[in-house]
Order: C-alpha cells, then sequence, then structure tokens
C-alpha cells in the first residue's frame, strides 16, 4: 500500500529539520511554499503540520508561521498540547518565557499552541476560539489590558465548564477567579524608586503604563517610596501612556516639555526597558547625557539592557523561571482542576551605569 502524501510530507519535513540543523524558534516553509514543494492540496499540507504539532516537533502562532520546537523531538509522542496566547510574540522578554514553559512541558510529552492577541480584545477572541477548537490539555494566557474589564470572560468561562485549566502570567481579569504567576510589581517598582531615593535623587519623573496592572503596580510601588522616605510627592511628575501611545510617549517634544514644568528633575522611573531605551535614544539627540544629568531606572533586565552604551539599571523580570512556574502549575491543575494557585515572584535590582549619587 502507497504511504498517505501527508505521511510523506511529515518525513520530508522531519529529514529537513534534522538535516539542516534547524534550532527552537526556526521558521519553517509557508503552507503556499509546501503545496508547490509536493503537489498537493492544503488539507495535506496542514494535516501534516497538525501531526508534527501534537509530536512536538513543531510550533505554530496564529498570524505569523509554523517553527521548530524540538529538533529532535519523539514521532511517538502521545499528542497531547496545551496553549499559550501572549499579547506579543516578539516581546524582548516572552522568547524566554516560553522556552521555561517549552523546558516543563516537553519532559511531559506536551507540545504548544501559540497565539498572540496584539493586546486587543478582538483578537484575543479569535485565539481564544481557535483554542477551543482544538483538543488543549490545559491553557496559558498572558492577559490584555488588564487594568479594564475584559469582554471574553465567558469565554474563559467555556474552558472552565470543559474542564480544561487556565493559568494566567503577569495579571488576571478582575471577576475570574483563577490561578495565577505574576511578579511582585509593587515592590518591584518601590525598590526602583528607592534606589534613586537613597542616591539622593527627590525629584523623579515617573513614566507608567496606564492599561494593565503592571504599570499601576510599578506606580504604587514609585508613591510607596516616596512615603517611606518623607519625600512630597508631585504628582506632575507622573506621565501615563496606553498601549497604542509605547512608541510616540518618549519623544524630545514631550521631554521638553516635562523638563520644562517640573525642574529640578533629576532621575527617571520607566515603566520597562522599552521605554528607558527610547527616552536614552532621545536625551542623547539633545545632548543630555546618563547618567551624568539624569539617573534611569527601568524594569525586565532584558537582553537589551547590557549591551546599551551605557548600561541599564534595571528590575530583574525572572523570564524563564516564569515560564516553568507557569508550567508546572498548569500540569498541577490537570490532575486537580479544583485547585486554585497563586505564585507572586519577588524581584530584584541589577544596578548598573545609568544610575549615579548626586
Amino acid at each position: 500500500m502507497a504511504t498517505p502524501k501527508y505521511e510523506q510530507v511529515k518525513k520530508f519535513l522531519i529529514d529537513f529539520i534534522q538535516s539542516s540543523g534547524l534550532k527552537y524558534g526556526d521558521s519553517m516553509p509557508t503552507e503556499n511554499e509546501l503545496m508547490k514543494m509536493f503537489d498537493v492540496s492544503r488539507h495535506t499540507i496542514r494535516r501534516a503540520l497538525s501531526d508534527l504539532v501534537n509530536q512536538g516537533w513543531l510550533y505554530t502562532m496564529q498570524g505569523s508561521g509554523t517553527y521548530v520546537s524540538d529538533p529532535n523531538a519523539d514521532v511517538n509522542l502521545s499528542g497531547k498540547m496545551v496553549g499559550v496566547v501572549t499579547t506579543y510574540f516578539k516581546d524582548y522578554i516572552f522568547p524566554e518565557i516560553l522556552s521555561g514553559m517549552d523546558d516543563i512541558f516537553s519532559e511531559e510529552g506536551y507540545s504548544i499552541l501559540l497565539g498572540t492577541t496584539k493586546n486587543n480584545g478582538a483578537r484575543e477572541r479569535v485565539v481564544l476560539n481557535n483554542m477551543l477548537n482544538n483538543q488543549l490539555a490545559g491553557l496559558i494566557v498572558e492577559p490584555i489590558k488588564s487594568v479594564y474589564p475584559n469582554q471574553n470572560i465567558q469565554l474563559y468561562q467555556t474552558f472552565r465548564n470543559r474542564g480544561i485549566p487556565v493559568v494566567f502570567i503577569h495579571a488576571t481579569y478582575r471577576g475570574f477567579e483563577s490561578s495565577f504567576v505574576i511578579e511582585d510589581d509593587e515592590y518591584a517598582g518601590y525598590i526602583a524608586t528607592k534606589h534613586l531615593l537613597d542616591l539622593g535623587h527627590k525629584r523623579i519623573i515617573g513614566v507608567f503604563k496606564q492599561d494593565d496592572m503592571k504599570g499601576h503596580g510599578r506606580y504604587q510601588g514609585y508613591v510607596n517610596a516616596f512615603a517611606e522616605a518623607g519625600e512630597p510627592l508631585d504628582k506632575d511628575l507622573i506621565h501615563w501612556f496606553t498601549t497604542e501611545e509605547h512608541k510616540n510617549i518618549i519623544c524630545e517634544e514631550n521631554l521638553e516639555l516635562w523638563l520644562k514644568d517640573s525642574r529640578g528633575v533629576t532621575g527617571f522611573v520607566c515603566y520597562n526597558d522599552q521605554i528607558a531605551i527610547q527616552l536614552m535614544n532621545c536625551v542623547k539627540g539633545m545632548g543630555i547625557h546618563i547618567p551624568r544629568d539624569y539617573s534611569v531606572v527601568s524594569f525586565d533586565n532584558s537582553h537589551l539592557a547590557d549591551k546599551l552604551e551605557t548600561k541599564l539599571t534595571t528590575i530583574a523580570h525572572p523570564k524563564a523561571m516564569l515560564g516553568e512556574k507557569a508550567a508546572i502549575i498548569l500540569l498541577e491543575l490537570m490532575k486537580d482542576p479544583t485547585k486554585v494557585i497563586e505564585e507572586v515572584m519577588r524581584p530584584e535590582l541589577i544596578i548598573r551605569e545609568s544610575t549615579r549619587r548626586l
């Protein structure tokens, strides 16, 4: 009996992965490219790719493509699958989070189905419905705009009704009791601000994200540090931005206005490394030097923080460990869906060159 075409495609792709020396995260040919290569239907290609996802060779990301999961996967894996939904896949911290999850899930014979929401409710709905159409054993989710009520809570309830456990990372949704793994953002904001206060800075601009709980937690830590130090808090030094504004919040026009209206400023606490790097690049063009003129501290300790001309003082995000803990909790909930497990991870300050004592 002739080997089915989808099996021929699978064998070719496995040989291609192994012989080409591909590694985790490398992209595979598109469906259209594979259809032309093998002269077969889209259905055949999708069946082959689906089998390889279930067997641990590949993972898919909605709207992006198919990628290598494990170049040495076992083709006899049982086909168990978990869903992982994040706001942005290319976010500088998520690949490490995913790698931590994959380390745990692969040991237990699970493959990962990825989806990204772009921090958008309509897209989140599409992703969740797609996840519901797959035979998932569990789901890990990074919430969108977690400060606001979520329009897709009923879909999360559908997962629960089907006995599919859900674990949130970074934040949770109000009104939906769930297990989670989060960073102690209030403490993170506190130690970041306290670091500057301890260095003698008293007029410190804070730039925080308005539409997620991480931004509000870090802001509260900023407030707490000023209160503990007995220093007055000037609300005019606080600047908020939304997801849609994150690329434009730091610009020469804004900085000139902030610094003109807030005389005596000597430091910045930035929502994350991306915002801090935007700030440092912008002030360089204005003839301002970090840390001679202003000290800067941020959050996440991304791979970018240590590669700048002036290395960034930042709060370490437990990226891979957070992913591992989320995976371990989900596996535990698969055994007992009635459990609610809450994990709060303690951050630490990494002091580099972007802050100095006055």
